[in-house]
């Protein structure tokens, strides 16, 4: 069985769409990095549902962990190079520069955002 077909590999994709569905990346975009609980009010998701889900973008390496300004709690960041796979209709000039990230470091990206990267390519 290829690593893109095991159990754990659809429980990502499924884990993806729902963020791309439900606006989760748009959120972690638009308000930068997060702690868990502000993810939760954000999104109107209970913490733990929050918490569950922030864990599989983490586990899947979609999400990084940052250090909080302030030294409180650990924030989670949308790399900017994972934004036009997870956001990008293809033409929306706010995504340029995320555009040129994941340009210099496409070869670098988690699997289940290189699987991803190759259908949206398909598409544009």
């Amino acid at each position: 069985m290829s690593a893109f077909h095991t159990p754990a590999a659809a429980a990502t994709r499924v884990s993806i769409r729902i963020g791309r569905e439900r606006g989760y990346y748009r959120v972690l975009f638009d308000a930068g990095p997060v702690d868990a609980l502000t993810f939760a009010v954000l999104t109107g998701l209970g913490e733990q549902q929050a918490c569950t889900w922030l864990d599989e973008q983490l586990d899947a390496g979609v999400l990084r962990v940052v250090a909080a300004p302030a030294g409180g709690r650990a924030e989670l960041l949308l790399p900017g190079e994972h934004v036009p796979i997870l956001l990008d209709g293809g033409d929306e000039p706010e995504f340029d520069g995320a555009r040129a990230l994941l340009a210099e470091h496409r070869a670098e990206l988690p699997t289940a955002l290189a699987e991803l990267d190759e259908e949206v390519a398909v598409f544009h």
